[in-house]
């Protein structure tokens, strides 16, 4: 598949502004004008809330865009349309339209935002009723920001991330969160770890005139997932593990309530298809038999919801090898400290790649547990696959770069080609 548009565009660059993409999407007809709209930003959870929301709006029969970053090894896995990745052949046909059109530009798009507009040409052309758009980075600059005022925006929790380009406070990473606010939107707003980060966001609401629906604490988590019932008597369940899948389906279901009460999906159907959800990378069983799960926790607040999950009931009775990468952009001495609490052992390695951080550089924060550097994340995990005791589980995490790169070698039996319930193994 076509993975590179203009010279000397690369994957990892990130220069903040709308102007490319909006010049870009004026040449292809502005392809993202032609359809409803969902847009998710926040730190961690959107690509999970995400998934739910298109799942419960394809429950009612509609055709749905999911647009999400990154993918698991393929890049056209960051477009579906009906929970499957867009055809291989369709791909290169979008981007060869895109590549035509981006001609004698004044300033070339980034490979972000040439994926970003091929998923809206793509949405458009295919004629979906709604698409579910997950922001990239930050929210008021990110390309997905193009979109007009959306059916409904959502912001899962905010935490410090990316703080080379958001900020180095809460509140000012927050602020680039609410920057996907649009006066006629509606707002459903995720229990927030930081009450500064909340207020931030409700200021900019207040501003703009926007209404703000703030998820409540009505899920729990469960030995099969997250659950929620509705004083109406409907349960909602989400067959996604993980401690912080609650609070997602919280945020998910808050949003598909607005949603049902302007007619775009029945709340029955909805909780139908949450219940058929499948999202990759996130507290996945790849193995049950030796146990093996990956998540790709990439920063502390993510990894401080991954130790709380393994301290769970479900979990807590196994001893934990722990298989570690992380980007170099990471804090990542401050993730392998928080997974000491809960590793018998740590595996340190290295993702991919020039934005791979050194995994000796990560030994000392890994100093209280035993802990060895295996260069090869491939290695890394069949040698630890292949020691593992009955008592004892693998867990691969740190990055989400680190898990599609172990699913594109498969290494790791994830989601190869659509939104179904994979195999488990290794």
């Amino acid at each position: 598949m076509k993975d590179s548009w203009w010279t000397g565009q690369t994957r990892f660059g990130v220069s903040p502004g709308l102007a490319r993409i909006q010049a870009l999407l004026k040449r292809l007809g502005d392809p993202h004008l032609d359809y409803p709209i969902v847009h998710v930003a926040g730190t961690n959870g959107k690509g999970s809330v995400s998934a739910m929301v298109a799942s419960a709006l394809m429950s009612q029969g509609r055709s749905v865009g999911l647009y999400v970053s990154p993918d698991w090894g393929q890049v056209n896995q960051r477009v579906l349309i009906n929970g499957m990745p867009i055809d291989e052949g369709l791909w290169d046909g979008l981007a060869c339209q895109i590549e035509t059109a981006g001609q004698g530009l004044l300033e070339m798009p980034t490979w972000f935002e040439t994926v970003t507009a091929l998923g809206f040409l793509a949405f458009s052309q295919q004629h979906v009723d709604v698409a579910v758009i997950e922001v990239g980075l930050g929210g008021r600059l990110d390309a997905t920001n193009v979109v007009p005022a959306p059916l409904v925006s959502m912001i899962t929790p905010v935490a410090f991330d990316h703080r080379e380009y958001l900020g180095d406070t809460i509140e000012a990473i927050a602020g680039e969160k609410a920057g996907i606010l649009k006066t006629g939107t509606e707002l459903v707003l995720a229990r927030q770890p930081f009450s500064s980060a909340r207020a931030v966001i409700l200021d900019r609401a207040r501003q703009l005139g926007v209404p703000v629906l703030e998820a409540s604490c009505r899920a729990v988590a469960t030995s099969q997932g997250a659950e929620l019932t509705t004083p109406d008597g409907i349960t909602v369940q989400v067959p996604l593990l993980g401690s912080y899948q609650a609070d997602n389906l919280e945020t998910a279901w808050t949003g598909l309530e607005r949603m049902a009460s302007h007619g775009w999906v029945d709340r029955k159907a909805a909780a139908a298809g949450i219940k058929r959800v499948f999202w990759p990378g996130r507290f996945q069983v790849v193995s049950e038999v030796p146990l093996v799960i990956v998540d790709g926790a990439h920063n502390v607040h993510a990894v401080e919801a991954l130790v709380d999950t393994l301290k769970g009931a479900r979990w807590r009775h196994y001893r934990w090898r722990i298989v570690f990468g992380v980007l170099r952009d990471k804090p990542g001495d401050d993730m392998v400290r928080l997974l000491a609490e809960v590793a018998s052992r740590i595996i340190l390695t290295r993702v991919p790649g020039e934005r791979g951080r050194d995994p000796r550089t990560l030994l000392a924060a890994a100093s209280t547990v035993p802990a060895r550097v295996v260069g090869d994340p491939i290695a890394a995990v069949l040698e630890e696959r292949q020691a593992l005791l009955s008592h004892e589980g693998l867990l691969v995490t740190g990055s989400l770069a680190l898990v599609a790169h172990l699913t594109k070698e498969a290494v790791i039996m994830g989601w190869p080609h659509k939104l179904s319930k994979p195999g488990s193994g290794i």
